[in-house]
């Protein structure tokens, strides 16, 4: 591998992405997304949630790529705020801009580190029950972008989510392609706190966007208000909005912070071995 691969490491409310503007990227050789795989391994290289690959598509037009630490092309929330605020601060679009992506047309408006993005609404697709050897998870089955199951629990910040979380994330009601799994917990001011086990990084992560999301919808299901403020296990919180029919909101807007952490070029060793 190149030893000058440029990148821009990235974090949005506690999800971490390696960046990489499209030059970067098709310059990369041989197999990418055995690339990709390698670089988010962490303790081994840069480590990351996922891979970003950022491009100008015309004015106040971005071009946004998201690849899962597994190498396979998905939809990001907090990686999506992350590639918008990216642009802009390399002048490749205006502070409100059109993000090109997987989901379609998504709007952003970066005003500093603070990002929000208009995304499609999320779609209910009712209530589910999930068992496993652990116990029985009676919650909702949401798509966010991606699948979601939303699992209320007591105890959250203690709850065992690596023993649950990849039985769960493949219980066989989900579907071949499983869906990410989150356990939420709401406090007495009504925030939602969430612990969210990804698929395709197949671990927790500190935060995920569209798990925010899926986990305000399930709370809007519930009664709670358009605006739902909802606290990823970094603490950094994330606002989400849906606005209009609690059943069927008109979008769903995802607000919260997206900071630079370093820039750096990418040795050969970072991807030694890989597959």
């Amino acid at each position: 591998m190149s030893a000058d691969v440029h990148f821009t490491k990235m974090s949005g409310a506690g999800n971490d992405f390696v960046v990489l503007d499209a030059r970067a990227w098709e310059a990369l050789p041989g197999d990418r997304a055995a690339w990709v795989r390698a670089v988010c391994r962490r303790g081994l290289s840069v480590g990351a949630d996922g891979v970003l690959v950022v491009s100008a598509r015309g004015p106040g037009r971005v071009r946004v790529v998201f690849f899962n630490p597994d190498g396979g092309e998905a939809f990001c929330g907090n990686g999506s705020r992350c590639a918008a605020r990216y642009a802009a601060m390399r002048d490749a679009a205006p502070g409100a801009m059109t993000l090109l992506t997987s989901v379609g047309e998504v709007q952003a408006v970066v005003d500093g580190p603070v990002v929000s993005l208009t995304l499609p609404p999320p779609t209910d697709l009712g209530e589910i029950v999930l068992e496993n050897d652990a116990a029985t998870f009676r919650g909702r089955w949401v798509v966010a972008g991606v699948p979601h199951v939303v699992l209320p629990v007591v105890g959250l910040s203690a709850y065992a989510l690596e023993r649950v979380g990849p039985s769960l994330r493949r219980h066989g009601t989900l579907g071949p392609s499983g869906a990410n799994v989150n356990l939420v917990e709401t406090d007495a001011s009504g925030r939602v706190h969430v612990r969210t086990w990804e698929r395709g990084v197949e671990n927790e992560t500190l935060s995920c966007g569209t798990g925010a999301v899926a986990a305000a919808f399930a709370a809007r299901l519930a009664g709670a208000p358009e605006t739902v403020v909802v606290v990823p296990r970094s603490g950094s919180t994330l606002t989400v909005m849906l606005p209009g029919d609690r059943a069927r909101p008109e979008c769903a807007r995802l607000i919260g912070d997206a900071r630079f952490v370093f820039e750096g070029s990418l040795d050969p060793e970072a991807t030694v071995g890989t597959a």
